[in-house]
């Protein structure tokens, strides 16, 4: 049985400068995926993780932004 496609959308890649603040997101690889305000963003990071989905913290200060694991 074939499966039926729902959707296919095209993803362009635009930098941009996310607001001040704290964000959570998850990291796989050198990948941080970020939801904000229903849209989707990747942040490319310089230490990659072994792991899908690792919980972080975002914080972004003047346009500068770094990230930690989250404490669970």
């Amino acid at each position: 049985m074939k499966n039926l496609i729902k959707k296919i959308t095209k993803k362009v890649p635009q930098e941009v400068i996310l607001p001040d603040g704290l964000y959570s997101a998850k990291w796989s690889g050198h990948i941080i995926k970020l939801v904000f305000e229903n849209e989707i963003y990747e942040l490319e990071t310089v230490v990659g993780v072994r792991g899908i989905g690792i919980k972080v913290i975002i914080e972004v200060i003047e346009g500068y932004a770094t990230f930690d694991t989250a404490r669970v």
